[in-house]
C-alpha cells in the first residue's frame, strides 16, 4: 500500500505571515494537529503544530518577557520552547526541521519514519510542491477494514492482476487482517510475487504463505545468440 492511498489531499494550510490567534483558530476549526506553512509560491517551508501554538500559553505571559525570560535563555532550560512563544506569526513558530515523504512511498516505511521521529504527521511532496497529508489515523485507517472487504481484494487480484504470475492456483483466507496463502504456482521465483501482490491490499496486516511451486526455475539459457536468434 502506497501513501497516495491513504494521504488527505485536501489540505489546510498557512502563510509565513499568518497571525498567532488566526494559527490557533485554524487549528481548532480544520480539528487537525498540524498546518503546512508555503510560500507564495507554494513551496512548503515549515510546519506549524499544536505544540508549537501551545509554547505561547506555556512560556508567552508578559511577567516572563524579561529576567525570567533572559534566564531561561542562558541556562538552556527550554529555550527551543521560549524562543517560539515570544513569535507573533507562524514563520516565528514553525518547525522548518521538517520530515516529508513522497506518494509514492509504502505506508510501512511511513509509520516506522513517523515512529522514529516521533511526529504525528508527515507532508507529502512531490516536485517540492505540497500535495497532501498523512497522520498516523491515516495510517490506523487502512488497516480498519473488514476481512471479507480483503479477502474479495485478493481474490480479484489473484484472478485478474496483469503482474500475477501465469499458472498458479492460489487461495487466500482471511482473520483479523492476516491472509493465508495456500495453493501452488508454477516456479520458485513465483512465491514472493504472489506475497507482495497480496501484502499491498488494504488492510492487510501480514501474510503468511503455505505456497508451493511445482517445478523449480528454469536454468537460464547459455546457448550463443547473434541479432536476437539463438
Amino acid at each position: 500500500m502506497k501513501v497516495r492511498d491513504i494521504m488527505t489531499t485536501d489540505v489546510v494550510s498557512v502563510t509565513p505571515d499568518t497571525p498567532y490567534k488566526e494559527l490557533v483558530e485554524t487549528l481548532v476549526r480544520a480539528d487537525v494537529s498540524g498546518l503546512p506553512v508555503l510560500d507564495d509560491l507554494g513551496r512548503l517551508v515549515g510546519i506549524v503544530t499544536e505544540a508549537d501554538v501551545v509554547s505561547k500559553q506555556a512560556y508567552g505571559h508578559h511577567r516572563r518577557r524579561a529576567l525570567a525570560l533572559l534566564a531561561d535563555v542562558l541556562s538552556a532550560r527550554e529555550h527551543h520552547w521560549v524562543t517560539k512563544a515570544i513569535g507573533s506569526v507562524a514563520a516565528d513558530v514553525m518547525t522548518t526541521n521538517l520530515v516529508v515523504c513522497v506518494p509514492n512511498d509504502d505506508v510501512q516505511v511511513v509509520a516506522r519514519k513517523m515512529l522514529g521521529r516521533g511526529v504525528k504527521r508527515l507532508p507529502v511532496v512531490e516536485a517540492g510542491r505540497l500535495v497532501g497529508m498523512v497522520s498516523r489515523q491515516d495510517v490506523l485507517g487502512a488497516f480498519a477494514r473488514p476481512d471479507d472487504a480483503i479477502a474479495q481484494d485478493a481474490t480479484q487480484l489473484l484472478t485478474t492482476h496483469p503482474n500475477r504470475p501465469d499458472d498458479c492456483h492460489v487461495r487466500a483466507s482471511v482473520e483479523d487482517g492476516i491472509v493465508t496463502l495456500t495453493g501452488d504456482v508454477r516456479y520458485e521465483w513465483d512465491l514472493p510475487v504472489v506475497v507482495s501482490l497480496v501484502r499491498n491490499i488494504p488492510g492487510v496486516i501480514d501474510v503468511i504463505s503455505q505456497l508451493h511451486n511445482r517445478e523449480p526455475n528454469p536454468e537460464p539459457s547459455t546457448a550463443p545468440w547473434m541479432f536476437g536468434v539463438r
